[in-house]
């Protein structure tokens, strides 16, 4: 399954991926900035993948046209309440800094407010990174608890699109607006989810 998205795929995660991310995820430019730090072996790797829960836990190899760049996810989804834990990291460090993982985070979060059709999401990150702390402030996140140096955010559908409306009105100038999701067998369909109209001005 793939989900396309201001020139952004999603491509849910296989076995096919697991080396390439195990590698990403024991890089010297991710691991310091991780709760769990230690080196990651292939057979904790595999037991990891086989203990997702497809319906709750979406993991995406996220790539921009051929070349896989990150892990993003939606895990630990809640269906009674409709809520899940969203986060990710950026494997490759060529593309530190690029604008691509700030649209892969927005090609996410509208993956899960509007495919999954969550009601909120939260997340952790470390409150030492000013530039994902202001990002994601950015989004409509709210901190809600603090341990250490990681904090805890929550935000709604209806604040996510309210405060990312000129974030996604940029993605969609930069990559594409329509989103579409290709199912098993390589059939592709328009999700949906209305596109991002870059012509658009806010009154905010």
């Amino acid at each position: 399954m793939e989900f396309e998205r201001f020139g952004i795929t999603l491509a849910r995660l296989e076995s096919r991926h697991l080396e390439v991310v195990r590698q990403w995820r024991n890089g010297d430019w991710v691991r310091p900035l991780m709760r769990f730090q230690e080196v990651i072996e292939p057979w904790q790797q595999r037991r990891w993948f086989s203990r997702l829960e497809p319906a709750a836990d979406w993991y995406f190899c996220v790539h921009v046209g051929a070349l896989p760049f990150g892990l993003f996810h939606v895990k630990a989804i809640d269906w009674t309440t409709r809520t899940g834990e969203a986060g990710g990291f950026v494997g490759d460090p060529r593309f530190i800094g690029r604008p691509e993982p700030a649209l892969a985070t927005l090609a996410l979060m509208d993956f899960a407010f509007s495919v999954l059709e969550l009601h909120a999401l939260e997340a952790q990150y470390r409150k030492s990174l000013p530039k994902v702390v202001r990002y994601n402030d950015q989004l409509g996140y709210q901190v809600f608890c603090e341990e250490a140096d990681f904090v805890r955010a929550r935000v709604t559908r209806e604040r996510y699109f309210a405060c990312a409306e000129t974030f996604r009105e940029a993605a969609a100038l930069y990559g594409e607006a329509r989103a579409s999701v290709a199912v098993q067998g390589g059939a592709r369909v328009e999700s949906g989810l209305p596109d991002a109209d870059p012509t658009a001005t806010s009154d905010r």
